[in-house]
């Protein structure tokens, strides 16, 4: 059986994806990635020593909390985006998940999108240009990475909330705050590696330019009536 360049497989034996254009929808599902993706080329020889590789993506979350989300949102985004299979896997004993797609053509778009396999952090991985000069684009981008990385929540003791983006990668968080400012949506300073929206005004704009759509996140807005500020 022929090989390509490299060892690899023939294409013929490779999983053929479809290769989106930008979207919003690739937007939303890039700023998920960011969040709580990752993506990884493993190459390696068989007992033949013949090359080979395992290439997959994974979209990590909380079992408890984000099923419906990954399940119902995520896993149909990507099987629809990319016409690839996507599993979903569930850990005994562990409050953990995550939904996972194999493919080189699928690792290697995404990198030419500006996401490279290996450590998110370590590759200080930022929005890309192709979504920061689009703002429909940098508005679903922002929907991913909060409803991955993002929290609400009541201020003890006070008749407020906030909402929080929290994230390792200080790259990123600037290029969070900037897509918010850039929308005209308030925020705080970079606190270590949290961002916050406090103001009802703000966290109104927020809910009607960006959003949420991940139920944890939509239980608690319907739950205090966090769109009542909305502008």
């Amino acid at each position: 059986m022929g090989r390509s360049k490299g060892g690899l497989k023939s294409k013929g034996n490779l999983k053929e994806i479809k290769k989106p254009k930008n979207s919003a929808q690739l937007a939303e599902f890039y700023g998920a990635m960011l969040g709580d993706g990752n993506s990884h080329r493993t190459k390696y020889y068989n007992s033949r020593n013949d090359k080979r590789g395992v290439y997959v993506i994974r979209i990590v979350g909380d079992s408890r909390l984000d099923k419906g989300y990954h399940l119902d949102y995520l896993k149909p985004m990507i099987q629809d985006l990319f016409n690839i299979k996507v599993n979903s896997k569930f850990f005994k004993n562990r409050n953990y998940m995550l939904i996972e797609a194999f493919g080189s053509q699928l690792v290697e778009f995404l990198e030419k999108k500006g996401f490279p396999p290996g450590d998110k952090i370590k590759n200080r991985l930022r929005i890309p240009s192709w979504i920061k000069k689009n703002k429909n684009y940098l508005r679903a981008c922002l929907r991913g990475l909060y409803d991955t990385d993002g929290s609400v929540y009541k201020l003890t003791g006070q008749n407020s909330h906030q909402i929080c983006f929290t994230n390792f990668n200080q790259r990123l968080l600037q290029d969070v705050k900037d897509g918010l400012l850039d929308l005209g949506i308030n925020c705080s300073k970079i606190s270590n590696k949290d961002i916050y929206i406090t103001k009802k005004s703000e966290i109104g704009k927020f809910l009607k330019l960006v959003g949420f759509n991940n139920n944890r996140h939509l239980e608690k807005v319907k739950r205090w009536n966090l769109r009542s500020p909305m502008v």
